[in-house]
């Protein structure tokens, strides 16, 4: 029993956003820790207003004004930059989001309409192969076309040997001075002049190297691939005959049930959609993009933050190691100094353990958030491939809440959309379409292998499938032309 390709849709997204809420719920546990790390900065900026501030804290207000006088205007700026971009992308957001429900109403719109519109095409072209193999001289040509199908496949089939003991055998005969010498002098011929004692030589040469039977192989190697080409050409001629009578006959059919116009509605409809989702794509690709930007302003330690320390750092290099260790001996008479080193060690203790327990669970998040992002692009690739059509089926071997379990890493989200597509499948119609329809061309292959009967019926779809990779000579767009050139042909006879 398989599992509807919507069903395995909503798997996916309901998948996608249990892992969200699950990521969220441990952001939100990082609370705490970020309490911790709030109550260390407080303690380490209570040492170091007294040892002079030599570390940022945190790009806030108030960090900016307990810092050293030489760097809070560079500091107070970056601030406000940090702000100004803040505001900015969280209304890029909301615009980003509603646009992405917008487009996603109207690919869920738009998958409807092409689902009915391949329904009908499918229906129509079933109709069309019907009326073809009820039609007798279709049959017979179907007929004609798989017997020339077999007699083209072995003709192309000795050729190619022929070819290849030419490749292997002609160097040999050009190679052979005595055989090149008697075959320049056109010995054997009719053009053959020679008299004398040069003919009694030459006489004598052939019979030596057995220059006869050689001619006669050299001549099949070289004559032969070039008439057979002409044969197989002449084949080929009257074999696209047949086929020219064979689309005829389906055109005229296929205009008659109105087959070409389903056809150009769905490949429209099958365009529309495929822009859309491209439109989704760059949608959602923006989304991602600003809520990078938007974690990076929540993060204290952000690329903002950085840019502040790397501005006080460079401000630090100016100054002697010697009027750093003035400024925290500030009050020489008093020992407060000396216990707010010991007491800013241990504080530096402390959070160095803090930070690296929280680099830890950020880690971890990063990764939580990659696969996050890697299935959301399984989801677009499912929905691109249209796997969420009506149309489309899976194994029921398939269980996306047993693969989700064991998605770890980005990896393992990559091989979660390879285990889908081995598990899905199309449709039962017999005209072998995936997805957009069955075209006029493979409505031709079907009905000339039902037409030709099950004794024959490979050979005629190998007929047809020929023509499709030579070219045909008519299409959807050019059946108006062609179809008013036969009107005795009744489909509906």
């Amino acid at each position: 029993m398989s599992i509807p390709g919507p069903a395995v849709y909503q798997q996916l997204m309901d998948a996608h956003k249990r892992l969200s809420e699950q990521l969220e719920n441990e952001r939100l546990g990082m609370k705490g820790v970020d309490e911790q790390h709030q109550q260390l900065d407080a303690e380490r900026d209570e040492a170091l207003r007294s040892l002079a501030e030599h570390y940022l804290p945190e790009l806030t207000a108030d960090a900016i004004d307990s810092t050293w006088r030489e760097v809070q205007q560079e500091f107070s700026e970056i601030l406000l930059q940090k702000e100004d971009d803040n505001r900015l992308l969280s209304d890029k957001l909301i615009q980003l989001q509603g646009n992405r429900d917008a487009t996603e109403q109207r690919l869920e719109k738009e998958g409807g309409a092409l689902d009915a519109a391949v329904a009908e095409q499918n229906e129509i072209s079933a109709v069309v192969e019907s009326r073809l193999q009820e039609d007798s001289s279709f049959v017979q040509l179907a007929d004609r076309a798989a017997a020339a199908e077999v007699a083209l496949q072995r003709a192309e089939l000795n050729l190619h040997e022929i070819d290849q003991d030419a490749v292997r055998k002609l160097p040999a005969y050009q190679s052979s001075a005595l055989f090149k010498y008697l075959y320049d002098r056109n010995y054997g011929e009719s053009e053959y002049r020679s008299r004398g004692l040069t003919r009694r030589i030459d006489r004598w040469l052939a019979r030596y190297i057995g220059f006869t039977k050689a001619k006669q192989g050299y001549d099949f190697l070289k004559q032969t691939p070039d008439q057979m080409r002409k044969i197989i050409a002449d084949d080929r001629s009257a074999f696209n005959v047949v086929m020219d009578e064979l689309e005829r006959k389906r055109d005229k059919v296929a205009t008659a049930f109105d087959l070409p116009e389903k056809i150009r509605l769905t490949e429209q409809l099958t365009r529309e959609r495929a822009q859309s989702v491209q439109s989704m794509e760059f949608i959602l690709e923006s989304i991602r993009e600003t809520d990078q930007l938007l974690s990076d302003i929540a993060d204290p330690r952000g690329s903002y933050y950085q840019k502040a320390i790397e501005v006080f750092r460079k401000k630090l290099v100016s100054f002697k190691s010697t009027d750093l260790k003035k400024r925290a001996a500030a009050t020489a008479d008093d020992v407060l100094d000396d216990q707010i080193v010991a007491r800013l060690a241990g504080v530096e203790s402390d959070r160095g353990d803090l930070e690296e327990a929280t680099r830890l669970r950020r880690d971890s998040q990063k990764q939580k958030q990659d696969v996050i992002d890697e299935v959301g692009r399984v989801i677009q690739r499912f929905r691109a491939a249209h796997f969420d059509s009506a149309r489309s089926n899976f194994l029921d071997s398939l269980s996306i809440d047993e693969e989700i379990s064991f998605t770890e890493t980005v990896e393992d989200a990559r091989n979660l959309w390879q285990k889908i597509r081995r598990s899905q499948r199309w449709g039962d119609h017999e005209s072998d379409e995936e997805q957009g329809g069955s075209s006029l061309k493979q409505v031709l292959v079907n009905a000339m292998g039902k037409a030709a009967g099950q004794e024959h019926a490979e050979e005629a779809r190998r007929a047809g499938s020929r023509r499709l990779d030579h070219g045909s000579t008519s299409d959807a767009n050019s059946i108006r032309d062609g179809a008013s050139d036969n009107s005795s042909d009744d489909p509906n006879r």
